[in-house]
């Protein structure tokens, strides 16, 4: 089977991503600060941090990407938000 050529995305489709990624940095930096909204929203502890869990692992399948790190904007938010989610997992 011959594997279609990768198409690079568009400037509006990595805004789109980064976009979604931010959501994501929001909802694990606001649960790992303060996780009493999620827990009424999810019912239990250990379907928040599978929540947390999800988005952590998203950021980190969008940061293997070629446009993430191609692109100039920090990382920091991404990064530390990923740490935070682990350690929110772990605890």
């Amino acid at each position: 089977m011959v594997e279609a050529p990768t198409v690079a995305p568009t400037a509006e489709q990595i805004a789109k991503h980064f976009s979604g990624m931010d959501a994501c940095v929001a909802l694990i930096n606001d649960t790992v600060a303060d996780d009493t909204d999620a827990l009424e929203a999810y019912r239990s502890a250990d379907e928040v941090k599978l929540m947390v869990t999800r988005n952590t692992e998203h950021l980190e399948i969008q940061a293997a990407k070629d446009w993430y790190s191609d692109s100039s904007k920090s990382k920091t938010p991404y990064t530390g938000a990923v740490t935070a989610g682990k350690a929110y997992v772990a605890a």
